[in-house]
């Protein structure tokens, strides 16, 4: 049975619950490098439902109706292009027109999520599970050096990686033979344990404070602006958008599309505002309007500009300072097809950022797979959610045996 959205979210305790959550001091007012915008709070919900977009366009449409170029790109990897799966906010289905949290979950495991995964890495398991089956299909004894030898080619191959490839072939070599595997199906079976095992960790989603709130981070043209959107119609309770990524055209107005489409307030200044003066009203409109979530966005290139790392963290500051434990949660999205560099995109903003989690992306765009596994090993941060198409059900929690079966199903 696959992890299912009612269990991923840790909310208050029973005594917190009684009780009442502890009240944080009232903020003192925002004064660092504070530059002069028109914050504002879009919370018209008559206006939501009135006419509700059937298209949340991208920054790029946004940019392309308004004529206005995109600014020059100093981010080594090319960001999506219009189309792509995850840039492209998915048109509404049934599913997300029921406007249900819980009716949503529901609809999404009795869809059959499992399958819906199987078939979003069905690129990666063509691309190398194929080679694994004619290995698998030869083997005989776990003493064959050069039979791991081609597993480790074909790992690797795969995006998984020398450390990890290394670590996950020199553990199935060792069980092999205390087991006396001799045959193909038990051999899988034994993959299918120890990548569970690699890619098992804390996938909860902590939602336990009055606000909670989430971080997202990650390089434009992963998918966080989207992800923040389908996020929002799981979340128990209510939520708050804070459109803290000032520098990318049209990112601002993105996020208010995705506002407007799910019935979610977002606050916002103009284009080059400072993010940590957004975030700052954030907060305080959260706690003043008693949000249970505040989702709030973040510049993409941070890791390649030493000013824009310094201003997440900046933000940090900001909101701890407000909301003492705050942010509870720094998520990054990943994109998947991006492979090893999208494994030291995640090694960078850990070391920036903090990270509690990461949102793997663009699954059903990739061949590549395996950099679950390389994440999970070589970042040391959980993977809390992934992502396999383009519509809002095609969100869901991590579930590491869930997941090696659908990689390595068909072996």
């Amino acid at each position: 049975m696959a992890r299912s959205w009612r269990s991923f979210f840790r909310r208050n305790t029973e005594e917190e619950q009684e009780n009442g959550p502890a009240v944080a001091s009232e903020p003192e007012h925002y004064s660092e490098d504070v530059e002069e915008g028109n914050g504002h709070l879009s919370a018209d919900i008559e206006a939501i439902a009135h006419d509700a977009a059937e298209h949340v366009p991208t920054a790029e449409e946004v940019l392309a109706e308004r004529k206005e170029p995109a600014p020059a790109d100093e981010w080594e990897v090319d960001e999506t292009e219009p189309g792509e799966a995850e840039v492209r906010p998915p048109e509404p289905s049934a599913v997300e027109e029921a406007g249900d949290a819980e009716t949503l979950a529901e609809r999404q495991e009795s869809a059959g999520w499992f399958g819906k995964l199987r078939q979003g890495l069905s690129r990666s398991r063509a691309s190398f599970v194929g080679q694994l089956n004619a290995a698998v299909a030869e083997f005989r004894d776990a003493e064959d050096e050069e039979f791991w030898e081609r597993v480790e080619e074909i790992l690797i191959s795969s995006d998984v990686g020398v450390p990890t490839t290394a670590k996950l072939v020199g553990e199935l070599e060792q069980e092999a033979l205390e087991r006396n595997i001799t045959s193909g199906a038990e051999l899988r079976e034994l993959m299918i344990e120890r990548a569970t095992s690699m890619l098992e960790g804390p996938v909860e989603l902590d939602v336990s404070h009055e606000p909670t709130v989430i971080l997202m981070v990650g390089v434009n043209g992963t998918g966080k602006t989207t992800t923040i959107g389908k996020l929002s119609r799981f979340l128990p309770g209510t939520a708050m958008f804070a459109a803290g990524d000032t520098f990318r055209a049209a990112a601002i107005e993105q996020l208010q599309q995705w506002g407007e489409r799910t019935g979610t307030p977002v606050v916002a200044r103009e284009r080059g505002a400072d993010a940590a003066a957004v975030a700052h009203e954030a907060v305080q409109a959260a706690r003043r309007e008693g949000t249970d979530v505040l989702l709030i966005d973040t510049a993409g290139r941070l890791h390649t500009k030493v000013n824009l790392m310094a201003e997440l963290d900046k933000v940090q500051r900001v909101v701890r300072r407000q909301l003492p434990g705050a942010p509870h949660e720094v998520l990054m999205t990943v994109d998947a097809t991006t492979g090893q560099n999208g494994l030291r995109q995640a090694q960078m903003f850990k070391e920036v950022a903090g990270l509690t989690g990461i949102i793997l992306t663009k699954l059903d765009g990739t061949a590549k797979g395996g950099i679950a596994l390389a994440i999970a090993n070589e970042v040391g941060v959980p993977i809390k959610l992934i992502s396999v198409g383009e519509k809002v059900e095609d969100l869901h929690p991590f579930d590491a045996r869930e997941f090696a079966e659908a990689l390595f199903g068909d072996l």
